[in-house]
């Protein structure tokens, strides 16, 4: 598998049952299988979980529905990969990605 980009989102999750809303961050990894086929993998608090905008995967804090409308909130992405290596070796990071990376600042805490 080929990492292809890591992205740090935040989702805004409505209830469409009690109209409870609320915000949760994910890290999501981009990959392909060396067959040109894409899959995210979602992280939250380094754990990982399924795809939260996924039919029934969320239910409401309040009233437990599975009824969830899901958003994605403008969040920028980080291009993990930006070195393309030959067919068949593993793509490599850049040392401007792993700088950028380091310096990135925290997200503030969810209530």
């Amino acid at each position: 598998m080929i990492l292809k980009e890591n992205s740090f989102e935040r989702l805004i999750f409505n209830c469409t049952g009690c109209d409870h809303a609320w915000v949760a961050d994910y890290d999501i990894q981009h990959v392909e299988d060396g067959h040109g086929h894409e899959r995210d993998y979602f992280f939250r608090a380094q754990v990982h979980c399924p795809d939260p905008t996924g039919l029934g995967e969320t239910t409401c804090p309040r009233c437990g529905r599975a009824s969830i409308l899901a958003r994605r909130s403008d969040r920028p992405t980080d291009r993990a990969v930006t070195n393309k290596a030959p067919e068949g070796q593993i793509e490599i990071p850049t040392p401007d990605h792993a700088t950028a990376q380091a310096s990135a600042p925290l997200l503030a805490a969810l209530p």
